[in-house]
């Protein structure tokens, strides 16, 4: 028979495992680079809402998520992830990591993966320091064409 006490110190083992940062899914580069910014509409941890997304800088957006039926707003610090490409050089991936917060204390980072047409994301977010998954998914795809592509990035972030 096992003790009450040895149970309760393994669920309390597998709870603190859900508080370490999971590895983030593989980047990959596609033939053509995905494009973030821009309007989405889908879901994160089943609350529906648009999400926009504006280029602040090369490589680096800002996200802003509003709740379509309850009063829940996110925003997001973005950095598109670069990893290097076949000739050595570094490329925008299909990855984004970012940072969010609520505005009423409740802050986390998470990641998200835009396919091949830049026509969805999908991803993961968790709560509090270094967690970037466990709190709930992302599910969006965009409303209508996406913007021009971004230009090119030279290695030093300028155009």
């Amino acid at each position: 028979m096992v003790s009450p006490r040895w149970l309760w110190l393994a669920l309390m083992t597998a709870a603190c495992d859900k508080t370490e940062t999971p590895d983030l899914p593989p980047a990959e580069l596609y033939a053509e680079p995905v494009t973030v910014a821009g309007r989405w509409h889908g879901e994160i941890a089943g609350v529906a809402g648009d999400f926009v997304v504006d280029e602040l800088a090369p490589m680096r957006y800002r996200g802003l998520f509003a709740a379509d039926a309850i009063e829940r707003r996110y925003v997001l610090n973005m950095t598109h992830v670069q990893i290097a490409g076949p000739d050595g050089e570094r490329k925008a991936s299909n990855l984004v990591e970012f940072t969010w917060q609520d505005g009423r204390g409740d802050r986390g980072a998470g990641w998200l993966l835009v396919n091949r047409d830049s026509s969805a994301l999908t991803g993961s977010f968790g709560r509090g320091d270094g967690s970037n998954a466990g709190a709930g998914d992302w599910t969006f795809v965009r409303e209508g064409p996406p913007p021009d592509p971004p230009a090119a990035v030279a290695a030093d972030g300028r155009r």
